[in-house]
C-alpha cells in the first residue's frame, strides 16, 4: 500500500506493518520516516535493531527467517540507497511473507520503472508500506513547520509559521535546526513573527528558476526574495538576466500563439508545460501580449549594457526595477 509521508504517522498508530519501503532523496524527511518507525517498533518490543545491505544474502535470509518461538523481536533496516538487491538477495526478499517477530524497514532512492516492475518489489508494496518522500513545497511547509514544533511543545502562530516558511523555503535541514534553536531559548506562550525576526537568519535557498516562476506568477514579494538571495549567494546578475529573456522569448512565442488561437490546453500539451507551471504561464499570458514581452526585453537590453560597461548604472537596482515593471 503507498503512503504520503504525512499519513506515515497515523498509520503506525493502527499498528505496524511488516513492511515499510521508504523511498526519495529528501534526506531529512527519509530520517525522519525511518526513526518514527523505529520508536514505534521500539514501543510495541521490537528492542533488537539490525542494519543490513543487498550484498548479504545469506545474513538477510538468516535474520528475516529467524524462528518466530526463539527470537527476540527485531527491526531489520536494508540499506538500499546505493546498490538494489542482486540476484540472490532479491530472491530472499521475493519469497519473504512477513513475521511476528520481525518488522523490515528498506532505505531505497527513487523507485523507478525497473524497480517498480521487479518481482522482490512487488511481492513486498502487497504486504507492506511504501512512504514515497516527495520535497516539501512552499504550501506544506508551514504544516511541516507545525508538526516539527510540537514534538519541542513549541507553539507558533499563523504569522510566525509563514515567516519561517519564508526564511528557509528550499532548506529543510535549517527549519530543522531553528525549530531546535527556539526549543533552547524556551520560549513562554505562542511564538510571534516579532521573535521570528529577531532571532532567525534567513537561510533559505532558491535558484534563478525560482525566481523566474516567482515573476512570470506575479508574487513580486518572493520575486524580490529570491533576487536579494541570488545576490547574496554571490550569483552572476548574467545568469539571472539570462534566465530573464530565455523565459521572455518563450512567453512571446506562446503570446503570439494564444492570439492566433490555439487554446491554452492545447498549447501546454504541445509544449509540454509541467502541469504545476500551466497556471503561472497562463496568468501571465491573460495580462500580457507580445509585444509586452518585446517591450521587457528592450529593457533586458540595457540592464544588458550595464553588465557590459557601456551604460553606467546600477545593475541589482535595475533587476528590481525590471521586476516592478514586469507585475
Amino acid at each position: 500500500m503507498k503512503l504520503p509521508y504525512f499519513q506515515l504517522e497515523a498509520q503506525l498508530a493502527k499498528g505496524l506493518a511488516p513492511v515499510y519501503i521508504i523511498s526519495g532523496d529528501e534526506l531529512l524527511l527519509k530520517q525522519d520516516a525511518i526513526e518514527l518507525i523505529r520508536q514505534t517498533a521500539l514501543q510495541a518490543g521490537f528492542t533488537e535493531r539490525l542494519r543490513l545491505t543487498a550484498e548479504v544474502a545469506e545474513e538477510l535470509q538468516n535474520q528475516l527467517y529467524a524462528n518466530s518461538l526463539l527470537a527476540e523481536k527485531r527491526l531489520i533496516e536494508l540499506d538500499l540507497r546505493d546498490h538494489l538487491p542482486a540476484k540472490a538477495a532479491a530472491t530472499v526478499l521475493q519469497q519473504y511473507t512477513g513475521s511476528d517477530v520481525t518488522v523490515l524497514v528498506i532505505d531505497i532512492g527513487k523507485i523507478d520503472d525497473k524497480i517498480a516492475r521487479s518481482a522482490w518489489y512487488k511481492t513486498l508494496e502487497k504486504i507492506g508500506i511504501v512512504i514515497t518522500v516527495w520535497p516539501i513545497s512552499r504550501d506544506q511547509l508551514p504544516q511541516w513547520i507545525m508538526q516539527r514544533a510540537k514534538k519541542y511543545k513549541l507553539q507558533i502562530d499563523k504569522a510566525a509559521l509563514n515567516l519561517l516558511a519564508d526564511y528557509f523555503e528550499g532548506n529543510l535541514i535549517a527549519a530543522s535546526q531553528a525549530i531546535e534553536k527556539l526549543y533552547l531559548l524556551q520560549p513562554q506562550g505562542m511564538i510571534s513573527a516579532q521573535l521570528i525576526q529577531t532571532l532567525l537568519t534567513d537561510e533559505s535557498h532558491f535558484t534563478v528558476f525560482d525566481f523566474i516562476d516567482s515573476l512570470v506568477g506575479g508574487d513580486l514579494a518572493r520575486a524580490l526574495h529570491i533576487l536579494k538571495h541570488l545576490r547574496d549567494e554571490g550569483i552572476e546578475p548574467t545568469i539571472v538576466l539570462w534566465a530573464i529573456t530565455r523565459e521572455l522569448r518563450l512567453l512571446a512565442d506562446y503570446a503570439a500563439q494564444i492570439k492566433n488561437g490555439i487554446s491554452y490546453d492545447a498549447l501546454f500539451q504541445k509544449q509540454r508545460i509541467f502541469a504545476r507551471k500551466q497556471p503561472i504561464y497562463k496568468r501571465f499570458l491573460t495580462q500580457f501580449t507580445t509585444q509586452d514581452c518585446t517591450n521587457h526585453l528592450l529593457y533586458a537590453n540595457y540592464i544588458d549594457k550595464i553588465i557590459k560597461g557601456a551604460v553606467k548604472d546600477q545593475i541589482w537596482n535595475n533587476l528590481e526595477l525590471f521586476c516592478l515593471r514586469m507585475v
